[in-house]
């Protein structure tokens, strides 16, 4: 692709337009190419028939999404022409996601809610209630899960997991078990999982039957154990999660046995969820804990408008951590007006790669200049759909000047770094960005570097601006967005990600525990676990009750969505030191209880 196209995102149009070499030493620009089958997946919003692209282009198979969205696997030569047809709206590159790691039921007012239920009038209705979360689903859309822990199965040994896609899973293992219209991965039911466990020796489960694991980070089998984890294997089910009856639908993330876990991947795997709990005809909540820094923060890439538009789809919740760069450096801030101003930031020692996103209101005209450690300097040349290459001390400096979308009146300037030819690293030691005005009308320039999970703790702005540090898809429309606490002395984590969004809404919804948590591992213990993954299914879990009490029960046919916040909101519990609404806690912290109607 010679020139940019304005139907694509900054990062796609770039990674289109370099060459093919420098594409293959580059792991965030090559994000969303398959190496193997040299084959690009790339995300679009469409309107009428997309199937026809693939009776029009070989090689090219189309995963239609709910809401007109949809995920296109294609040759890198088609997707010029296939941008070009006008049922094509928008085309935005797949971007990693990173899971957000880095005594909470008694805090977060749960026990009450699923102790023995009391008659007496004078409580409140969370106070004289026995919820499980039976009757709702529960989605863990993560690093998969241990489906063999006792957490997840009843007193019978049999299994509390509805559907499992293991997205994965290779080409022996998906055959004859690809879920219908994805085209890639493996599907065990609740009858494959129980089959495992009933000819696994002494119930330990059948690797060959259902062979699923999550022996990597045990990520996907933590969050499931707070959000619904019945602490089986724990004295006295001690390290029980929140809705200990809830059946769960789990999609481990990834794309042929290869670390490819994206946002396509995160966007199959709501469509696959919710169209399960459409078919089982239940409530579900779901649980995201991961996030990446590609974006402008203000929900509005093809990404987050995706997860917002599923609002009203079914009866559904989507909970989301607002991710662990809080104190992490990653966001700066500048005003300009009629002064150059000047940013500088670290590298830290061996990193391979390094992206610096800057967004800004399109009415606003100014010059780049960037500095090396050792003093070397290149003045940036701002040509709109052009990706531009420098070189600089011993690192090559990628550059492209993105345009508005439909959906935001911000713009991207995309800068990479990659090492030059024959080195391994990219220059450590301190870089500059400077900013000279030439027409400014709103002057506000955001800036944001990878997450802490992408790069090493020493790479960071040197002066930093810890608001509007909530992760994506923590800035989405009509999810809510969870930030984590110390509950043993009722502080705001400082790794906890800050709102607002750079469109001025109002964020983090709420905090929830989210410090040395116990949950599952796996192996069949349990473990503690800090971070706002950790946080999050509190939250989600918490829904399901709701939605229990609410859908299943009878008491509020209409509990979900939007209105499971606005009660969560109401319900919460304000930290100490500061008064709500505020950028680190939100409303407050989860108080489960106080937050029935």
């Amino acid at each position: 692709m010679e020139e940019g196209n304005y139907k694509a995102d900054a990062a796609l149009n770039l990674a289109l337009q370099i060459p093919e070499e420098e594409l293959d030493e580059n792991s965030q620009l090559r994000y969303g190419y398959d190496e193997t089958t040299k084959l690009w997946h790339v995300i679009v919003k469409y309107i009428g028939d997309i199937q026809k692209i693939e009776t029009i282009f070989a090689d090219t198979q189309v995963v239609e999404l709910l809401n007109q969205y949809a995920i296109i696997t294609t040759r890198e030569e088609y997707l010029q022409a296939i941008a070009a047809l006008p049922e094509i709206e928008f085309m935005e590159k797949p971007k990693h996601i990173y899971f957000n790691l880095n005594a909470g039921r008694s805090a977060s007012c749960i026990n009450a809610v699923q102790g023995t239920a009391g008659v007496d009038s004078s409580v409140s209705p969370g106070q004289r209630l026995a919820l499980t979360g039976k009757g709702v689903l529960i989605g863990i859309i993560d690093s998969g899960i241990d489906y063999m822990h006792p957490a997840f199965r009843n007193e019978d040994g049999s299994t509390r997991i509805a559907y499992l896609w293991d997205q994965s899973a290779d080409r022996e293992q998906s055959a004859g078990r690809i879920p219908a219209g994805y085209g890639f991965g493996a599907q065990y039911t609740m009858q494959d999982i129980n089959r495992s466990l009933e000819i696994g020796e002494e119930g330990g489960g059948d690797s060959q039957h259902v062979p699923v694991t999550d022996r990597g980070s045990g990520h996907g089998t933590a969050v499931a154990g707070i959000a619904a984890g019945n602490g089986r294997g724990s004295v006295g089910n001690q390290y029980r999660g929140v809705a200990t009856e809830s059946e769960l639908i789990v999609v481990k993330l990834g794309r042929n046995s290869e670390d490819f876990a994206g946002t396509t991947e995160v966007m199959e795997g709501l469509n696959y969820v919710l169209q399960k709990a459409i078919e089982l005809q239940r409530p579900v909540a779901l649980n995201l804990s991961f996030g990446n820094n590609n974006g402008a923060h203000d929900g509005q890439s093809l990404f987050e408008n995706y997860i917002a538009d599923l609002n009203g789809v079914w009866k559904n919740v989507i909970v989301v951590a607002s991710g662990n760069e809080g104190n992490a450096r990653h966001h700066a801030r500048v005003m300009l007006e009629r002064q150059n101003e000047s940013l500088s930031f670290a590298v830290g020692p061996r990193e391979s790669s390094l992206t610096l996103q800057i967004w800004k209101n399109y009415v606003d005209e100014f010059s780049i200049r960037l500095e090396s450690p050792s003093g070397d300097e290149i003045s940036v040349v701002r040509e709109l759909g052009t990706a531009a290459t420098y070189m600089i001390e011993n690192s090559q400096v990628l550059v492209y000047y993105g345009v508005p979308s439909p959906y935001t009146v911000s713009q991207e300037i995309y800068i990479e770094w990659q090492p030059e030819e024959g080195r391994s690293f990219i220059d450590e030691g301190i870089w500059t960005v400077s900013f000279q005005p030439e027409k400014i009308v709103d002057g506000k320039i955001d800036l944001w570097l990878p997450t802490v999970e992408a790069v090493g703790l020493s790479t960071g702005f040197l002066t930093s601006d810890p608001e509007t540090t909530l992760t994506i898809p923590s800035t989405a429309r009509n999810v809510i967005t969870v930030g984590a606490y110390q509950s043993d002395n009722d502080s705001v984590a400082s790794f906890s990600g800050r709102g607002n969004t750079t469109d001025r809404r109002r964020m983090p919804t709420l905090v929830a525990p989210g410090v040395d948590v116990t949950t599952a591992f796996p192996g069949g213990g349990y473990s503690p676990r800090t971070g706002t993954s950790m946080a999050a299914p509190f939250v989600t879990g918490s829904a399901a009750l709701m939605m229990e009490w609410g859908i299943v029960q009878g008491n509020d046919p209409y509990l979900y969505g939007e209105k499971i916040k606005a009660y969560l909101m109401k319900g919460a519990r304000p930290l100490p030191g500061e008064s709500v609404p505020s950028t680190r806690q939100g409303w407050g912290a989860l108080c489960l209880q106080d937050s029935f109607p």
